[in-house]
C-alpha cells in the first residue's frame, strides 16, 4: 500500500468510514468500548446477496494489528485479523486473514469456496478504495 504502516492502521481501524469509501459496505455501526476495543455491526454486499454480523474488535496499535470475532450474524464462525507491516516510511503491506464457516456441513463444499471468493473480492475492493486515489482506482 502507498501509505505508512501507521496511516494504514488508522484508515483500516476507522470502520465507520468504510461506508463512504467501500462500495461493498452498506453500513457499519461502531460502539467504542475503550481505546483498544469496540463492537461493530456490519451489513455488506456479499456475492449475490447481503451478509450481516456483529463483531468484537481488538485494536493493537503497537503491533499494528486488528483482531475481530463475530458475536452474532449470518455465518456460524467469522473471525480473523488485519495486520499491517511497514515496508518503508511511505509503504506497507496489509494482510487480512479470516476463518469463515457458514455452519451448514452438508453444503460446506459448495458454499464456503463461494464465501471465501466473495470475502477476498470484498477485501481487495475495500483496500483499493481506501488507498488508491479515485482517478487511479482499478475496477
Amino acid at each position: 500500500m502507498n501509505a505508512s504502516a501507521e496511516q494504514a492502521f488508522t484508515k483500516i481501524a476507522d470502520f465507520k468510514s468504510f461506508e463512504s469509501h467501500c462500495q461493498a459496505v452498506i453500513s457499519v455501526d461502531v460502539t467504542e468500548i475503550n481505546e483498544r476495543e469496540s463492537e461493530s455491526t456490519w451489513l455488506v454486499h456479499f456475492h449475490d446477496g447481503k451478509m450481516s454480523w456483529r463483531e468484537r474488535d481488538l485494536f493493537n496499535k503497537d503491533a499494528l494489528k486488528i483482531e475481530f470475532t463475530q458475536i452474532e450474524g449470518d455465518a456460524d464462525i467469522f473471525e480473523g485479523f488485519w495486520a499491517i507491516e511497514a515496508v518503508s516510511d511511505t509503504e506497507c503491506t496489509v494482510t487480512f486473514d479470516a476463518r469463515f464457516c457458514m455452519g451448514i456441513p452438508t453444503l460446506a463444499d459448495i458454499l464456503e469456496p463461494i464465501a471465501e471468493s466473495a470475502i477476498k473480492q470484498n477485501v481487495e475492493q475495500m483496500l483499493n478504495e481506501l488507498f488508491v486515489p479515485q482517478q487511479e482506482a482499478v475496477a
